[in-house]
């Protein structure tokens, strides 16, 4: 049976069960995601961004994940996590969209994830670390390094995170536009920043961010950019991460999955924004917001 069969017969079976009309969406939305990043497949090792392009990290750790949350087999594991580890550099730790590129805080981070997700043995990118914790410095560079150490264990990290967190908490300090207008999508990352390296919120700093988190959703059902009149899978992404994290419900679900689906082609991909061409990373937001989705409702 091909790969793709295969993915598919897993999930078909609960599709069978379903009771009411969300589920019944949420499986043929499971189905439709998992479908598409099989399309990007290369089983040499490695996923593309985008159908007709060339594999990259990003775009592996995307799918790999996004079939994870769609509940199919991941195929090639052994392949793609080798092409995984050729994004590594040895020397400096860093990690790159490709073998031989250039390697950045945030490639250094997805390829932390990646490689956790795929059970690569951590002795084989444990200088990944230092790269992070040498080259971590603005607030953008911090809050994916922080999704990376998450991911390899923050009690087993080799350097203390009260830096980041610092720096977090200065960030939720700041005066943040309004919730709707890009003030949710601070707040968020902020908020998100702080909660995956385990330290303490507050009650009334908690109230406060759940807030400002749910009173941003938007008439269109996501949560957006300052400045920008639609709603984006990225925001509404770290929004939501934020909620998941805060143990928050979305005020209005309802909304929010009819937005997911605005987002949605019928290549089974996603778009970044309704109306745009379906890719690896926006696939994987509404994969996981669906996820999300489902075990608030349980």
């Amino acid at each position: 049976m091909r790969p793709a069969a295969l993915a598919l017969v897993l999930l078909a079976a609960p599709a069978a069960r379903a009771q009411t009309p969300e589920i019944e969406a949420a499986i043929q939305a499971k189905l439709g995601a998992s479908r598409y990043a099989l399309k990007l497949e290369d089983p040499a090792g490695g996923f593309a961004p985008a159908a007709g392009g060339k594999p990259g990290l990003r775009a592996t750790s995307a799918c790999v994940r996004t079939l994870k949350y769609s509940g199919a087999k991941l195929p090639n594991a052994d392949n793609h996590a080798a092409f995984v580890m050729a994004c590594f550099d040895p020397k400096t730790g860093g990690f790159a969209d490709a073998p031989g590129r250039k390697a950045d805080v945030t490639l250094t981070s997805v390829g932390v994830m990646a490689a956790v997700e795929l059970g690569v043995p951590k002795d084989r990118y444990r200088k990944a670390l230092d790269y992070l914790r040498d080259n971590a410095k603005t607030f953008e560079e911090v809050r994916i390094a922080a999704a990376g150490v998450e991911a390899w264990g923050v009690k087993d990290c080799p350097f203390s995170v009260n830096p980041w967190i610092d720096t977090a908490s200065a960030e939720m300090r700041k005066e943040l536009p309004d919730a709707r207008d890009g003030g949710a999508r601070a707040a968020g990352s902020a908020a998100a920043l702080v909660a995956r390296l385990g330290a303490r919120i507050g009650r009334q700093e908690h109230l406060l961010l759940t807030g400002i988190l749910t009173s941003g959703q938007r008439p269109d059902g996501g949560w957006g950019k300052a400045g920008a009149k639609t709603s984006d899978l990225e925001t509404t992404y770290r929004v939501m991460r934020a909620l998941v994290l805060l143990e928050q419900r979305p005020s209005e679900p309802a909304r929010l999955r009819a937005f997911l689906a605005a987002c949605r082609n019928a290549d089974g991909g996603s778009g970044v924004v309704p109306g745009e061409a379906s890719g690896a990373g926006p696939t994987y937001y509404s994969a996981i917001v669906t996820h999300w989705l489902a075990r608030f409702e349980k």
